[in-house]
This record gives structure tokens, sequence and C-alpha cells, in this order.
């Protein structure tokens, strides 16, 4: 096999740094419910640097992929994986503790293995052959280990292979250590095993010695059985069978395994080496999903935490890897999270994991030499932060809603995927907000990384106001591992100036008034509600209305951000009331008098195209006049042109902006037939040759240019009559401006109580 893979290395220098017992207090208060925090005489000390050669290895630190995951470790170095599951080759890498080298293992249709020691195995896929690689010394490539066809490798134990034949004759399973002695193969047998043997798994978990699971029996004799294996002789030191198990350790003095205890729950086992003593247990509590909970011995303590691999999905309580003194006691939260793990030829805990502090990489948990908690150093980094961090948004300044119907998206890229959280904005001068809910595995959001939220332009139930916006962005990472993320920011909504809005919020606001003399407005929705109500507020707005003939919207003629109205008294004066923007008007200011002449008035579009809203008024007898908007709420309207005569045969005219698909404002007039008609705007003060609409309509005592209803981006008509209230659609097509109509409930048909719609 050729060793070229090795020639080549990357080699990344970064700090190393360690965890201090500073930070063991503040970790242990977020292990979760049942975990207390340790006494100070169990808190991890701070890891020493030691000799001068300690603190110049701490100058160099191995960067790994962020997907890596822990094979095995060594006195010089350990051994990782990083998946790559779009192409279905994995990334092996031997690093150096102290040069911090990455070593590429790469081989096409390699496998690579190694267990508690600096060798790794290569074996090519169909060969009966595992060849050595010592990675202390890489450029020798030793004589590898053969085995006959039948035999089967059930684990790596440092330089040596365990494997198991079964008799094909007798069904009897015999169980071997193979090693390379002087370039063959030697075979030691592991003696003190039963001939049934199934189910076998081993790893190193103390010098010299494995820990081996297997099982025995069927139905009602089937067992779990631990041992602990010489790995030099092949003797079995000691068994005992236990409850079901995924997970057990052997040290030098003590044993540890996870039991299952029924009902998805497990505990923490721990006794001496030797038999005899009642094992002392830690009830772990449901267990949850996973890739199962793993224990190991560090000194005289004992840890454990489930294994995951990549970003979990679900939480679970036993994330954090936790240590307790093997006698029983409070345990010490050391990690928050672990991928996976090994143990190091010295017993030391090597692990792939994270903490909230530190970050993602490598960290090797030692015995402390004071009896406290085990040390924790960080031995490698993959620059990525446990904690759910955001890496970028797209949240723009200005969100213009005349656009893509009224709606937006907003992008957050994230570290993490499998997350759910919520995004809140609210509109600054109302106090009204809008909470749009995510979560990474479905609804409005997209997988992996990058969550997706699609505003409908709406707060509350509110077509959305223009204007400052805050907005919280906050994401809890599903796993539970971490703080939840919360991030916060600014923008502005903007909109033109709508027709007929009053309130700021691209939206039609209608007015009425009572016999009373009161006015009130009533926001139209043009979006669908739960409750079916068509309107979002309805509002008084004030009193003393009956002192006005006529009063009209008239659009934005004064360049504020609304609509602003015009009424005439019984005196013939005519008044301005500018839209403040907020639903309300301004105190009125006068435009002029000798509107006692016109017996119809009309305003709100911009026949002549100069980006100002017109007035229109007919006279009694029968000359149709347009006042030029200027922009300015101190002279709203310019001096009078003549549009032409003939007019008096109309008994109802309406501005209703462009619904005909000109560029400019149009006008709609009802003859006393009851037919309705369209004249376009030309860009100019005359209009064009007028386009019949249809009969029926003196059904109807009010008609309004409402402005866009249905929220197409077209301006559309409200009607209003015996029958109801209706509404409709602008089509933008001049020789069929108008749509079927829908009813839309904001008044009730023939109601006492309204005498004017405008």
């Amino acid at each position: 096999m050729s060793s070229s893979s090795s020639s080549t290395y990357t080699r990344t220098r970064t700090p190393r740094r360690r965890l201090a017992a500073a930070v063991v207090a503040v970790l242990a208060v977020t292990a979760g419910t049942a975990l207390t925090v340790a006494p100070a005489a169990h808190a991890a000390p701070v890891a020493t640097q030691g000799t001068q050669g300690a603190q110049d290895r701490a100058e160099a630190m191995a960067t790994l992929p962020n997907g890596s995951q822990m094979i095995s470790a060594g006195s010089t170095g350990f051994l990782t994986t990083t998946p790559n599951y779009s192409t279905g080759i994995h990334e092996t890498l031997w690093t150096n503790y102290e040069t911090g080298e990455n070593t590429p293992l790469n081989a096409r249709d390699t496998n690579y293995a190694g267990n508690a020691s600096d060798i790794v195995f290569e074996n090519k896929q169909g060969s009966l052959t595992h060849w050595i690689r010592d990675m202390a010394h890489p450029s020798n490539m030793l004589t590898g280990i053969s085995m006959n066809n039948g035999t089967y490798v059930r684990a790596v134990l440092g330089p040596a292979l365990l494997v198991s034949t079964q008799n094909r004759t007798t069904g009897a399973v015999t169980v071997d250590l193979l090693r390379n002695s002087d370039g063959s193969t030697k075979t030691t047998p592991v003696t003190g095993l039963p001939t049934d043997i199934k189910g076998i798994s081993a790893t190193v978990t103390a010098p010299g010695t494995a820990t081996l699971r297997y099982s025995t029996g069927t139905g009602d004799t089937f067992r779990h059985h631990l041992a602990a294996l010489d790995v030099s002789t092949g003797e079995i030191l000691e068994q005992f069978p236990i409850l079901a198990s995924d997970a057990a350790f052997a040290s030098a003095t003590h044993w540890s395994w996870i039991e299952y205890t029924g009902n998805n729950r497990g505990r923490l086992a721990t006794a001496p080496r030797g038999g005899g003593d009642t094992p002392t247990y830690t009830d772990l509590g449901s267990l949850g999903s996973g890739s199962g909970v793993h224990t190991s011995l560090v000194g005289d303590w004992v840890t454990y935490s489930r294994t995951h691999y990549g970003n979990p999905e679900l939480p679970s309580a036993l994330y954090p890897l936790m240590a307790r003194p093997v006698g029983g006691g409070e345990p010490v939260r050391l990690l928050d999270h672990v991928q996976s793990a090994t143990t190091a030829p010295d017993g030391s805990l090597v692990v792939r994991g994270g903490t909230v502090a530190q970050g993602e990489g490598v960290y090797r948990i030692r015995p402390n030499g004071e009896n406290g908690a085990p040390t924790v150093e960080m031995v490698a980094t993959t620059n990525t932060p446990t904690a759910l961090g955001l890496v970028s948004h797209d949240v723009p300044a200005t969100v213009d809603l005349d656009k893509n119907g009224g709606r937006a998206a907003f992008n957050f890229f994230l570290t993490h995927s499998y997350v759910q959280g919520s995004f809140t904005l609210r509109h600054v001068r109302t106090g009204k907000s809008e909470k749009i809910d995510f979560m990474t595995t479905g609804g409005n959001t997209s997988t992996g990384d990058k969550v997706t939220v699609n505003w409908s332009g709406q707060t509350n139930w509110t077509a959305a106001f223009n204007g400052d916006y805050t907005w919280e962005f906050r994401a809890t990472p599903n796993s539970g591992i971490g703080p939840e993320l919360t991030k916060t920011g600014t923008f502005k909504v903007v909109r033109k100036a709508a027709l007929h809005d009053y309130s700021d919020n691209g939206t039609p606001d209608i007015l009425s008034r009572d016999p009373a003399g009161r006015l009130w407005r009533d926001d139209v929705l043009n979006f669908r509600t739960e409750d079916g109500v068509p309107t979002s507020e309805h509002k008084l707005l004030g009193s003393g209305w009956n002192a006005y003939t006529q009063i009209e919207a008239v659009g934005n003629v004064a360049g504020g951000p609304v609509s602003d109205v015009v009424a005439r008294d019984r005196d013939g004066a005519l008044w301005l009331y500018l839209g403040k923007g907020d639903g309300a008007f301004a105190a009125r200011t006068k435009i002029g008098t000798g509107w006692n002449t016109y017996n119809k008035i009309t305003g709100g579009s911009d026949v002549n195209g100069d980006g100002w809203a017109d007035l229109l008024a007919t006279d009694t007898t029968g000359v149709l006049w347009v006042y030029k908007g200027t922009g300015n709420w101190r002279a709203p309207y310019g001096a009078r042109t003549k549009v032409g005569g003939g007019w008096g045969t109309m008994n109802q005219i309406t501005a209703v902006g462009n619904l005909g698909g000109t560029a400019h404002g149009d006008l709609l007039a009802r003859d006393t037939a009851g037919v309705l008609w369209l004249y376009p705007g030309t860009g100019g003060t005359a209009l064009g040759s007028r386009v019949r609409v249809g009969g029926g309509w003196g059904a109807y005592p009010h008609l309004v240019g409402s402005g866009d209803v249905n929220g197409d981006g077209r301006n559309d008509v409200l009607a209003y009559g015996p029958s109801g209230s209706f509404y409709y659609p602008g089509t933008g097509n001049l020789s069929a401006p108008i749509g079927v109509r829908t009813g839309i409930p904001i008044f009730v048909g023939g109601s006492p109580d309204i005498n004017l719609i405008a």
C-alpha cells in the first residue's frame, strides 16, 4: 500500500487555551435542573502550564474541520475523521499535540482505525490485511497483520486487533489478539470467555487494559456481560453480567457503566474492581434519543455524557460532560456537550466537543493532582462557536411595501441548524407589533443554517404603518446546547402616499358622517382576517361636521405623507384638513370662499400628471372646472381652468386616481339615467373620450374613489346603497376599467346612521 498520503500536511497555529476553575461554578449553574454546583473541594482547578516546554507547546494548536469526529488518541497525537455526506468521502487527519500539525490520511477506498495508541491501522476495502502506520514515526510503514477468511475484526486495541472466528461445524466462537511481530502475524488467544459469545466490542480504557462487552445465551438465558481484558496476555481479568448497556469502562481501580432501567430511563453505575462492593448509582432520568450515553473514569472521577454527531435536532439534559467522584457526590460540569470521545494511553479522556466559553474543538480531560475535579485543556479548535451565533442577516435599512405585494422576507444566516425562535418587529410611533415564529425543520423557513422570516406586511392584523421600526431576532438551538441568541436592529417602512390613506399604513381609510354630525374613520383591510371583519379600526374623529354641505377626500395635496380632506361649509367657504399621518387631521385652514357656485366637488386624481392631486368641480350651469394642485398647504390649488360644458347631465362625479391604466388620474361620472362613465386623464386639463362602464349605478347614493381596497396595486371604487357596501376592483384596462363587485360589509345597507361617505 502506498504511503504517499502522509507526505503532505497543513499546519495552523492558534494560541492554546485552558479552562480555569473560575468558570466551573458558572457552567455548573446551567447544567440542568437535576445538577447542582460542586463544593469548592470538587471544583476543577486551573490547569498549570508547568515547565517551559509545556509553555512552548501551548503556542501551537491545530485547526480541524468543524464536522470532525474523534476516532483515537495516542501519546503524540489523535485521529479524527470528517464525513462528507454529499460525496461519501471522509477526510481523516492525524493531529500532533505538540506541533499542531495535521497529517491527512486519505488513500482511496481505505478505512482508518486506532485506539489508545499512536498506531493507525489502514485497511483497503475487501482486503484481509491491516497495515500498520506508527504516527509517532509516520515515515515507517510496518508489515501488516493478515488474517484468514471468516475471521472478523471486532476492535482495535492499541497495536493489536481483537478478532473472532466461528467454527463452522460446532458454532463455537474463539477470540484472539493479532499483532505484528518481526514482520509476521502473532496470535494470542483470549482465554476465559464462553464459546457462545456474540455482540463483541472492546476499547482500551486503562493502560494495558481493555473493556470488553459481549452477550451470551438466547431468549430467557440472554445476558449482557462486562469483562476486563489484559491486552498483552489475552487474559480475562474480571467479568460479570450487567443490565442492557451500550457503554462501560474499566480503569485500574473501578468499573463504570450505563444501565437501561426501562421506560427509556437509565442510570450510571460505578463499582470497585474485584467485586464485593455494592455499585454506586446515579439516576440519569430519561435517556431520550441520540448516539448513546458515554461513560469513562478519569482518576477517581467518573464522567458521563450523551454523545452525538453533528448538530442534534432534539434536546437532552445529558449533553453536558459531567463528572462526579466514583463513590458518589455532587457532579461538576466539564464541557457543554460531547460529540465523540476516546481514551489516550495515559488514561486521559480526549473529547471532540465544546463549551460556550471557548467554542468547538478537541479537549483533553485529565486527573487533577489535588484530588479535585478533572482538569480540562483545549488541544485543537475548529474556530466555530458552541453557542448559536449569527453570521449575517439581510434586514434592509428601508423596506418598500409598495413592492412584492406589500410583503417582505428577511434572511438570517446562523452558525447552527435546527433552531426555533421568533422575529418580532415593532412600529415605534404606535407600538403595534408582529411576532413571527419559525423553526428550521419546517414551517416558514429554509432548512440548514438559514432562517427565512416571511413578513405579511401586517402588525397585529393591521396593515403595517410607514415609519421607523425596531426588530428583535431570538433563536434557540433545538438541542438546548448554549444560550438563546438575541439580535436587534431597526428599519424603516416606506410607501408612496396612497389615495384615501390617512393613517399612513397604505390601506384606504373611508370617512363617514352620522346624523349627529360625528365623523368616523374606517381603516379598510386589504387582506382576509380570521374573524372576517373588513376593517382594522373604526374610530371617531370628532363632531360638528354637520356644518359642512360637502366633505371630500382629495388625496395628497400638500406634500405630506398621507391624504388630505376638503370641506365646504354652508356659507360657501372651502376648508383644508391636512392629514397628520396618525389617522387624524390637523386644524382646518381656509382655502377660499364662493364655492357655493359648485354643486359637485371631487378630488384625488392627478389629471395633469404633475404629481399633485387636483380638484374638479361642476357649477350650476354644467361647466366642469379643474383646480391644479400645487403641493403647498398654504395655497393648495392654483387658478381654475375650464374643462368643458355639458356636465349638467351628471348627478355624481368621483375622482378615482388611475383606474383605466393610463399614466394619469381619471374621473368617474354618473348621469341621471344611472349610467356610469369613465373619463381618462390625458396629462393636461382636458379629459379623454369617455368610456361607458355600465348602467344601474343609480342604486348607489355614494360612490368613492377608495384607492386600493384589495391590495392588488390598482385603485378601486367603493359603492354604498340600500343593499350594503361593495367594492369594484380596478382592472387597469381602459375598455373595461371595473371588475365584478365584491361585498365588503363596512356599512350596513340603508343604515340611518350614515348620511355621507367620502
